[in-house]
Order: C-alpha cells, then structure tokens, then sequence
C-alpha cells in the first residue's frame, strides 16, 4: 500500500519537484555563497574595495536569514505558498537589479544583499519545503533530497552565468543576467506550475479535511524536541560550514597541489547532492535521527582525518563524507518538522528552525578563519568540527520515536 501511495504522490506531483529543484537554485542561501567569489576581483579593480570587505556581503545576506526565515514562514501563512514564492523572487531580481547599480560605496554592495535576504525571503528554503512536505506524505524523506538538490544545480549554474555575463559587459552585466534569470525563467515557470493555495488558518492546531494535522507553533516553541531539533542542526552547520570554506587552504597546508584540492571540492560538492538524495530516499523508510547518525558519525572522523598528512586519496574520501553529512541536513530538517510536529504550522516552525541554520552558517566561516589566525594552523577547528557533528548526532537521537499516527501529534 505504501508503494502505491508513493506512486501516486509522484503521479500527481513529479513536476512540482522539478520546479523546486530551478527555484532553489536562485534563493538567498545558495546564490550569495556561490557567486560572490567571481565579483570580488572585479569591484576590487573598480573600486579598491579589499578582499575580505567584499566577502562581508555575505555576512549580510546568510546573516539577515535570522530574520529571512521567519518571515518566509509567515508569508506563507499570510498570502499562501504561491504569492509568498513570486514575491520572494520578484525581490530577489529587484536587489540583483540593485546590486548591477553601486557606485563606489560599499554599502550600497551590502544594502542589496541584505535585500536579497528580506525581501528575497518568500523564495526562500523554507517555503519550497513547505511546498514538497505538503504534497508528499509517503516518500517525503525522497522527495525533499531530490527537490532540496537543486542547490548543487546552483553551485554549477550561476557562477557560469556570472562568467558569460561578464563575458557579455563585466560585472554590472553579471548581475543583471543573475536578475534575469530570476525574473524571467524561474518567475514564469513558478507562475505557471504552482498550485493555487489558500492561507493558513491561523487556529489550524489539530486536523482538516486538507490534511494539515499537527501541533501550532506556540506549542512547538515550549517543546524540548524544536530545541534538540535547532541546537543539533547548528552544530552540524557550524561544523560543516567552517570546513567548506577554509577545505582548499587547509590542503594546501597539508602540501596538496592546488588543482588537485579543487579536485577534492569537486566531490565534495558531488556528495552533497548524493547525500541529499540518498538520505531522502532511506528516512522514508528508517527513522531519520540514526540515519542521520550513521551519516554524522563517520563525517566526524572525517574531519580528524583532514588534521593528518594521509594523501589525496583519504582526503577525497574525507570530502565525501563531509558531503554526504552536508548534503542531509536540509532535507532531513524539513522531514523532522513534518514528522514531530505536523504540517499545520510547518512554514512557520520551519522559519523559525532555519534561524539557527543562519546563524551557524553566518557565524562559522569568520569563526574558524578566527581560529586559524591565532593558532596559525586548522588542527583546533577541525577537531571542533568532529565534536560538533558527533555533538549534532547525539541531539537528533534524543528526539525519541515519531508520534504513532498524524493525529498523535503533541508537545512533550
């Protein structure tokens, strides 16, 4: 019966996945961090701007996510998944607009990506999972890796756009092509093939004939499982996010030649979208905190194994690893909010979940370049980064078992 109900989920609504798989390629936590490496030497060449205040726009837009992502959850609520997506990427075209527009101050740089975060938040990760966990009961966990992978579509996709527009007429270009795409592909396509959705009903707490059971998010909030739920994946970001950006130095230290620690990057990056879909596929069918376990626990070893001068070969199998571990969490995230707490409230708990990936995110790049700058080497950070997976495991495993029917939903 549960492999015929997964059929159906998948007849009715295949193309939806699809869509979030182009949509997520343009939210305000992939495209920043996966673009802003390409501007720098421009706007440095323009207007001497230094290296690391350049990069700060990113503090702006995955830091401003504290906020972004509660107010994705409450777009939701308010206007409906499909108003709250087209006006997210109306602004997000809107602040890439603004960025194509700076004139030597570097204010105005942070100013449009922190509107890619504020008024680009309806596009966010939040509601597109809320999207796919509305839609997909029996094979959520797979549909939510596949759909969620799109952000590995987006570290391929947009720094070659950024590429061919600079190619076109140089930076400004650059952003008015990333706007485009927003505006002009992945708007019509969401205009076209969303669903039209009603509001939330704001005392929607218990069933409905829609099927949005489940626990309302003042409950949720004096629930210990949110907080294991919000601490465990703050430490799996913290961890992974200090890794990510400092994996090609810490090689390099380590004596690996810089094509081959690119090389190594390359399948990181492949085992993220790995990761995602993999996992997906096995919490539908095992509980979700041990296979998040399974994932973690290795990726922690994985960590003390970049710390030894093991080889190329140790090192690409620790990136696979770190990968799969990264490429998990969103996905495993919004299938935890679904599975504890119910979809009634879901866009909201899970804006209000995504401010500790925000935070971790935000936090952990400038943290360990911290670190490697008093201790002038990365054996602390990445011990740290062991611990706070092993940490992140522990959290998840302490959830307890999923309430027995949808109807069982309840605060403990």
């Amino acid at each position: 019966m549960t492999g015929r109900a997964s059929l159906a989920e998948w007849r009715r609504n295949w193309h939806l996945v699809l869509l979030t798989v182009i949509g997520i390629t343009c939210v305000p936590t992939t495209l920043p961090v996966y673009t802003i490496g390409l501007f720098v030497a421009p706007l440095q060449a323009d207007f001497g701007w230094s290296r690391g205040a350049i990069q700060g726009a990113i503090l702006c837009s995955t830091g401003l996510g504290l906020a972004g992502g509660p107010f994705a959850g409450w777009l939701v609520r308010r206007i409906g998944l499909k108003r709250a997506i087209l006006s997210g990427l109306i602004g997000m075209g809107c602040a890439l607009a603004l960025a194509a527009a700076i004139h030597g101050s570097l204010w105005q740089l942070y100013l449009a990506y922190a509107l890619i975060a504020l008024i680009g938040a309806g596009t966010s990760a939040v509601t597109w999972s809320c999207l796919i966990a509305e839609r997909f009961s029996a094979s959520r966990g797979l549909a939510l890796g596949i759909a969620l992978s799109g952000s590995g579509l987006s570290a391929v996709l947009m720094p070659r756009l950024v590429m061919l527009g600079m190619a076109w007429g140089g930076w400004r270009t650059a952003y008015l092509l990333l706007a485009g795409f927003a505006l002009l592909v992945i708007l019509p396509l969401c205009a076209l093939m969303l669903p039209r959705t009603g509001k939330y009903a704001a005392d929607e707490t218990a069933t409905s004939s829609s099927g949005r059971s489940g626990l309302p998010l003042a409950a949720v909030l004096r629930d210990r499982r949110f907080w294991l739920i919000g601490a465990s994946t703050a430490a799996i970001y913290l961890a992974v996010g200090g890794i990510i950006p400092n994996l090609v130095p810490a090689l390099g230290d380590r004596g690996l030649p810089l094509a081959q620690a690119v090389t190594i990057m390359g399948i990181l990056g492949g085992a993220i979208i790995a990761g995602r879909i993999l996992v997906g596929l096995m919490i539908d069918h095992v509980w979700a905190p041990l296979i998040a376990t399974i994932i973690l626990l290795p990726a922690a070893g994985a960590c003390l194994l970049l710390i030894s001068h093991a080889g190329f070969i140790a090192y690409a199998v620790a990136a696979a690893l770190l990968g799969a571990a990264t490429g998990m969490e969103f996905d495993m995230l919004g299938f935890l909010v679904a599975r504890y707490f119910g979809l009634a409230d879901f866009a909201r708990i899970y804006g209000r979940l995504y401010m500790f990936v925000a935070a971790a995110a935000g936090t952990a790049p400038w943290a360990y370049g911290a670190l490697y700058d008093h201790l002038h080497n990365y054996d602390i950070a990445f011990i740290l980064s062991a611990l706070l997976l092993a940490g992140g495991a522990a959290g998840l495993l302490a959830l307890g078992r999923y309430p027995v029917d949808p109807t069982d939903f309840k605060a403990v």
